[in-house]
């Protein structure tokens, strides 16, 4: 299938993406009774969901964000009450994000979510085009 995109545009196509998935992420959180939390919450979030405990250095370089930025991200999900910092018993200096029980009730909705966004995003593409596609964009790395 031919299209009539010029390829230098991908990054423009690409930012369209992120940005139309983001809004849609924001309405359905706002349907779900999910207030405050930005897309870029889900990205630590979903982390947590996988350990129960992270450093912020570490949450940085998993979600490839630089200190300062998680720093804030954090301190909004401290702020709302859905992860809590607490001090590294032998190194004070350090300190380990947690997941609060009301952290942890938005793991089905954050999933539900992530899993309705992706059929969303493949509706329109058979099996192969989705493994092309993946290939595709697995060979974009910047970074």
């Amino acid at each position: 299938m031919k299209t009539n995109v010029p390829p230098d545009r991908i990054i423009s196509i690409l930012a369209k993406i992120i940005r139309s998935s983001n809004k849609w992420i924001e309405e359905e959180l706002h349907q779900a009774g999910v207030e405050g939390l930005a897309p870029s919450h889900g990205d630590i979030l979903f982390r947590l969901y996988k350990s129960e405990s992270l450093q912020m250095n570490q949450i940085a370089s998993l979600i490839r964000r630089d200190k300062s930025t998680v720093t804030v991200l954090v301190n909004k999900l401290i702020k709302l009450g859905y992860v809590s910092k607490q001090q590294d018993t032998s190194d004070s200096r350090i300190s380990h994000i947690c997941l609060t029980p009301k952290g942890k009730e938005l793991e089905p909705i954050y999933e539900d979510i992530s899993r309705r966004l992706i059929d969303k995003v493949y509706e329109n593409f058979n099996p192969d085009e989705k493994e092309q596609l993946m290939n595709l964009l697995s060979k974009i790395e910047l970074l």
